[in-house]
């Protein structure tokens, strides 16, 4: 039986152990990588600077926040799309209008 669907793999090019967030409205959320690098907004990366030692503390741990300017990509897939700054996760490459019929925008991919 031949397999359907999602057969490859997705692409992950920040460190997906860090903390990941997502800023919706001015709040940062933490969130999953698979909705981190989906997400059409501000991300940032929360990591420790070194991995710690055997007898180091969590206070001695020394951690780096820094803003994330990657690509987005479609839900579940490795299709790039552009960033718009929509402050939603993107589920798919055309924009959704309030209209009836949703209008393809080819800048989008």
């Amino acid at each position: 039986m031949e397999k359907t669907g999602a057969t490859q793999k997705k692409v992950y090019d920040f460190n997906t152990a860090a903390m990941l967030e997502v800023c919706i409205k001015g709040i940062w959320y933490s969130t999953t990588a698979n909705h981190f690098r989906s997400f059409d907004g501000d991300r940032r990366i929360t990591q420790p600077i070194k991995q710690p030692g055997i007898r180091d503390t969590f206070a001695d741990v020394v951690y780096v926040t820094e803003d994330y300017n990657g690509p987005v990509y479609v839900l579940q897939t490795n299709l790039e799309v552009v960033r718009m700054d929509t402050q939603t996760i993107v589920t798919s490459p055309y924009i959704e209008t309030k209209s009836i019929k949703s209008i393809a925008i080819s800048n989008r991919i």
